[in-house]
């Protein structure tokens, strides 16, 4: 299982040795990403010497795990930083159940840019965000224009906010910037690493293994059960009508959008929604039961929204509040439903211009390049409890 993203790699033995700050905090923490570094790792590593200082690494873990780990359920409390955003989660590692998927720390953001290098543009006209961000400012080449009406925390290793800061000035009283914030982003960092291997390494669904996206209109898996269903988009990836998926609170759907359903070579093709497009979810489902891994994303404008209770705008409360301030509820465009996991291009690394975007849960990336413009808009959504964890 690669641990450095989709594509399957050869980690020298020094690259280990350097990568394994990353995973130290499992020692301070009931529940880390150590377990999957460890598993993933354990029959590739190339010395005893390594083998040894994971196996001392995983027994401190596991002892701090049982004797201190403290399970919690998510909290309606405010922000700390007075942004006034509900719903966030408690700050204590809990598992989740079983049959459930760990992302990490990733569910507690509305975005996490891990590169950007190229370019990192958050610009106007826009109808606004709400959530939490985290982005690699010493690698992300951040700059913005025009308005944009955001609530929340705006986190960075750097020493500054860089080129958003003028989105933070705009708004003052519900937003906050925070510097230097190095072991966040090195946790997130490798919390959408482990994330990709986890999800690239799971077995497709029977029937799933190869299906285009507007099949799954009318897919329906409710049964008081908490179902966990793998599918393999490889055609359709252009989307344009609403896909309906009705099921249960705890059900989890990984939708990997690929065209050759094979992520050893990355994911290929460009997911695109337009026209009012998206994936919809219904019965007791909300758009965070749905987690997607893709290349490429892009987007258009047009159409109409999903009819509530989906979020219709930058509403606090899991887009069903209210509007932050200077924010407008969407009018159509392309809805990027629940948890959206991309590299950009497996080849360039680059992802296409986002406009009219609607991202309705998070956006967690590693490409090098991308632009929110042009009516490009989100809102977090709170995870449910079978993909709770970090810390």
């Amino acid at each position: 299982m690669p641990i450095f993203g989709p594509a399957k790699k050869k980690i020298s033995v020094k690259q280990q040795v350097l990568s394994l700050p990353r995973f130290m905090n499992a020692y301070s923490n009931c529940q880390r990403c150590w377990y999957s570094y460890f598993f993933s790792n354990i029959k590739t590593l190339k010395t005893t010497t390594m083998k040894n200082v994971l196996l001392i690494g995983l027994s401190a873990c596991l002892t701090l795990g049982f004797t201190s780990c403290k399970k919690n359920d998510l909290v309606a409390k405010p922000d700390p930083g007075g942004t006034g955003i509900v719903n966030r989660i408690d700050p204590n590692k809990i598992d989740p159940p079983a049959g459930g998927i760990c992302l990490g720390n990733l569910t507690k953001y509305l975005l996490v840019i891990t590169n950007g290098s190229a370019d990192a543009n958050w610009q106007g006209a826009t109808k606004g965000f709400i959530g939490d961000v985290a982005v690699n400012g010493l690698l992300a080449n951040e700059r913005t224009s025009g308005g944009v009406p955001y609530a929340g925390m705006l986190y960075t290793n750097a020493a500054s906010n860089g080129g958003w800061q003028g989105i933070i000035n705009q708004n003052g009283s519900q937003s906050q910037g925070v510097t230097n914030e190095v072991p966040r982003i090195s946790d997130l960092m490798s919390d959408l690493d482990n994330a990709f291997g986890l999800i690239n390494a799971m077995t497709a669904s029977a029937g799933y293994e190869s299906v285009s996206s507007t099949s799954l209109n009318g897919l329906n898996t409710q049964n008081g059960l908490a179902d966990m269903t793998v599918i393999n988009i490889t055609s359709g990836l252009q989307v344009s009508s609403k896909i309906n998926i009705t099921g249960d609170a705890d059900d989890i759907y990984i939708l990997r959008w690929d065209a050759d359903g094979n992520p050893s070579n990355g994911y290929q093709g460009i997911a695109k929604f337009q026209s009012g497009g998206g994936v919809v979810p219904n019965g007791d489902l909300k758009a965070s039961n749905f987690i997607n891994v893709a290349g490429d994303i892009s987007s258009s404008g047009g159409g109409s929204n999903p009819p509530a209770p989906y979020p219709q705008g930058p509403r606090d409360n899991d887009g069903l509040g209210n509007l932050i301030l200077n924010g407008a509820n969407f009018n159509g465009g392309g809805f990027f439903t629940g948890y959206w996991l991309t590299t950009g291009d497996p080849v360039t690394g680059q992802t296409h211009s986002l406009s009219n975007a609607i991202f309705v849960g998070g956006w967690y990336t590693s490409s090098g390049k991308f632009s929110m413009t042009s009516g490009t808009s989100g809102v977090y959504v709170s995870p449910p409890a079978v993909i709770v964890c970090g810390n």
